[in-house]
């Protein structure tokens, strides 16, 4: 396991623990909501940047 996983691994038990804190059904069903919409945004805006030819040629720079 590299750095990155380990962290990545270690904020998402951290954002678990936070949900699990969450007393008011409503408000972690809202929340559930907003993460699912928000993979979907992310997910559809993925597929449509790798559809793009000119993604394909010159992808972003991270860097920047």
């Amino acid at each position: 396991m590299n750095d990155n996983e380990a962290r990545s691994n270690l904020q998402g038990l951290r954002l678990i623990r936070a949900f699990l804190r969450i007393r008011a059904p409503r408000v972690r069903t809202e929340l559930v909501e907003q993460a699912e919409r928000l993979a979907v945004e992310e997910s559809v805006s993925v597929a449509s940047l790798a559809r793009s030819s000119d993604f394909a040629e010159h992808p972003a720079n991270p860097l920047n």
